[in-house]
């Protein structure tokens, strides 16, 4: 029974990412993510994470275009939440693709939260590293071709200076 206590404010967790037109405007991506929002509200959950991670090109054209904008999402909510999004999405004209995934059946927010930073402190710390090893590689290969250039003797450059 305590467990049963325990699950009652725990909702689903789930995600999705969109693939927008590539070039949608500011304004037009922000009326989808109100839209969004307000879905989720109504259906007794909340949006724990949104991320733009912006304009790329695409493996494939979808619909004659080459670039997409993508963007992420974070959201609880109880019922047909998803179902709901999905139906709003193919409606909408700028939207290429989506992928709605279920993420826990008791989500915990402020863990997923925290995880998810630490995974980009990781990630940003990696990318830092990785960028100290080419720039270590670089002086490297700049000291070998140093090396293998031919350099003028003291007495070879002052008789060419005698000669001009």
């Amino acid at each position: 029974m305590a467990n049963a206590a325990s699950n009652a404010g725990k909702i689903p967790g789930y995600e999705t990412t969109i693939i927008t037109r590539g070039e949608l405007a500011d304004e037009s991506l922000k009326a989808l993510q109100e839209r969004i929002n307000s879905v989720v509200k109504s259906f007794g959950g909340e949006v724990v994470l949104t991320e733009d991670w912006g304009s790329r090109k695409l493996a494939y054209t979808i619909q004659k275009e080459s670039r997409g904008r993508y963007s992420y999402f974070v959201y609880t909510g109880k019922g047909q939440v998803v179902a709901e999004i999905e139906r709003n999405l193919r409606i909408n004209e700028h939207v290429l693709r989506f992928l709605s995934v279920n993420l826990e059946k008791e989500f915990d927010a402020p863990a997923f939260v925290k995880r998810r930073a630490e995974l980009q402190v990781a990630a940003k710390k990696r990318d830092e590293e990785r960028e100290a090893r080419r720039e270590e590689r670089m002086a490297e290969r700049r000291n070998w071709s140093d090396e293998r250039r031919p350099r003028q003797s003291a007495h070879s450059a002052a008789s060419e200076d005698s000669e001009a």
